[in-house]
């Protein structure tokens, strides 16, 4: 038998109560009912989507870009308002991993319970049941009740059931965080197992390396609208791009009182301040954990002053400094040939979060230094694959230094 899936001007049309039926819908189209008032929202938007035997899908969007109600219409849980969805194949959803065990059941009676539900006879499941044990990493706990295992337990035998009863068609909606980065990591390695053997696995998640690393195929859902189709590399490099332009908008507005340039005492002057991610040549507030980091430094200051210093402060929005240090304005910025500062880090070592950049020329001279000049940005963190299990503050290793420019 031969697996696909095939999606033809697929659409799903959520009415806030003032609701139009399919016919006039199909008459006068979806952008029209929307003008008129009859929808309330159009979550999926004339999709085409054909899907072949080995195919690995990624799903990439923003938050109601329409990729749940995508695969829950696929999955057979909800209908389209208008196209057509054939599935050759049984498809195997991974909505929630964990919500359909059965609480009063241990975990490997579940196993077989699952397996029946799959369609399995009880000497199938007795083939792969000590696999599926082995998988959850339970131990003794397989023949406890399931109430008494933690959400991270459950989600480990849900994935595990799921992935080891041989499912031809897979959906998996954001379920490989489970457990810890080892267990994910095997998770992983699972389901390029299953797509091997020629199966079909369409797999949301906001995670764009796990889209890298399991898919041979994305789509960029856009408003309901596949807006690119294509590599996994060249696919989730653009969605990337678009959201950290947003994102980068967004932040400047959040934080704007944070954001600032001030002369104190003439002669000094801070007349550029850049973040530079990677080895990318334009400035950025938004770097990725992990990554290189530059911050350049051009600044004016009074010549002659050899106690005159350039600190330059990273700190947190809670207020904690989690980084400063002052370097001599008279080598970087006074000397001859002398254009700026910079300072590299390789890589950041920040965790994801919000950090708050203040460079400030300060005059030492007198007992308490001056400050003559001040320059404050934000920039954030993010993290494509965040660690699992906890929210660490600072990643490792790392190596910085400072040179002029």
């Amino acid at each position: 038998m031969s697996l696909y899936v095939a999606l033809e001007g697929v659409t799903k049309v959520y009415s806030t109560g003032n609701s139009a039926s399919g016919d006039l819908m199909n008459a006068v189209g979806v952008g029209a009912l929307q003008e008129i008032g009859n929808v309330g929202k159009v979550a999926v938007n004339k999709v085409n989507l054909t899907l072949k035997e080995g195919e690995r899908l990624g799903i990439v969007g923003h938050n109601g870009a329409g990729k749940s109600t995508l695969l829950h219409m696929i999955a057979g849980i909800s209908e389209p308002t208008s196209g057509q969805i054939s599935v050759n194949g049984k498809v195997t959803s991974i909505m929630t991993l964990g919500v359909g065990l059965r609480d009063d059941l241990s975990g490997r009676e579940n196993i077989y319970v699952d397996g029946e539900v799959q369609g399995k006879s009880r000497a199938e499941v007795d083939q792969v049941i000590d696999q599926v044990i082995e998988f959850a990493e339970l131990g003794k706990f397989i023949d406890y009740p399931v109430r008494t295992y933690s959400t991270g337990m459950k989600a480990r035998l849900a994935f595990a059931m799921i992935t080891h009863i041989e499912p031809e068609i897979l959906i998996i909606d954001e379920a490989l965080s489970v457990g810890d980065a080892a267990f994910a990591a095997k998770a992983t390695a699972r389901i390029l197992d299953i797509c091997a053997k020629g199966k079909i696995v369409i797999f949301v998640s906001h995670g764009m390396q796990a889209v890298r690393d399991i898919c041979n195929r994305c789509i960029y859902l856009k408003d309901g609208r596949v807006v690119m189709d294509g590599a996994p590399e060249v696919v989730t490099k653009a969605y990337i791009d678009e959201v950290r332009d947003e994102e980068e908008a967004l932040l400047m507005v959040r934080f704007a009182t944070h954001v600032g340039n001030r002369s104190l005492v003439s002669g000094y002057e801070i007349k550029n301040l850049l973040m530079l991610s990677g080895e990318s040549r334009d400035h950025s507030v938004r770097i990725e954990a992990g990554q290189r980091l530059r911050i350049r430094v051009n600044a004016d200051c009074l010549p002659g002053n050899s106690l005159a210093t350039c600190r330059i402060s990273i700190v947190r929005l809670d207020d904690l400094i989690v980084f400063q240090q002052e370097f001599p304005a008279a080598y970087y910025f006074l000397a001859e040939g002398a254009n700026g500062l910079e300072l590299d880090f390789s890589p950041l070592p920040l965790a994801p979060a919000v950090y708050r950049l203040d460079v400030e020329l300060r005059d030492h001279s007198a007992v308490d230094a001056t400050v003559c000049a001040a320059s404050s940005s934000v920039f954030e963190i993010y993290s494509l694959s965040p660690p699992a299990g906890g929210k660490p503050m600072l990643y490792y290793p790392v190596s910085g230094r400072a040179v002029p420019v």
